[in-house]
């Protein structure tokens, strides 16, 4: 079985979450790439931002995991660590890429919008509520090992 190990970000503008989409595509992602081995995550989610959106974040915070396994002969195992920052006071905002669009939306309105990979939507809400990590798979959600349990 392969593993993937993909960091994703989304931003926090105000009351708005800022999150990215394909030009064209109803449906909306989170930025981020796939971490190459030896390579931090923050240091991915960096660049990534940098080249997409023209700034870094100052913080970072963890905000959940997304685990799915896949299946047939070419199972692969996939694990998304999503981070949230807020965009810098003074940033432009917008993309640097001609085919994505960075778009805000309220966060009274995420359960409107169609996230890919599916999933994304519950972990950005759950932190907006409660503030906690969430490890999410293919079989449920749970709490990671190093977070307590209410």
């Amino acid at each position: 079985m392969t593993a993937v190990l993909r960091a994703s970000v989304f931003l926090t503008l105000g009351e708005r979450v800022v999150v990215a989409s394909h030009r064209g595509q109803p449906w909306c992602f989170l930025l981020g790439e796939r971490v190459a081995p030896g390579e931090g995550v923050e240091q991915v989610l960096h660049r990534v931002l940098r080249r997409t959106a023209g700034f870094e974040v100052r913080t970072l915070d963890f905000v959940g995991g997304l685990e799915r396994t896949g299946a047939g002969g070419a199972a692969r195992h996939r694990v998304e660590m999503l981070f949230t920052g807020a965009v810098p006071r003074f940033a432009q905002f917008g993309s640097r890429l001609d085919d994505v669009d960075l778009v805000t939306v309220r966060m009274s309105e995420l359960d409107q919008v169609e996230f890919r990979p599916a999933g994304v939507g519950d972990v950005i809400g759950s932190w907006l509520t409660h503030h906690e990590p969430q490890w999410y798979t293919d079989g449920g959600s749970g709490y990671p090992p190093s977070v307590a349990t209410p």
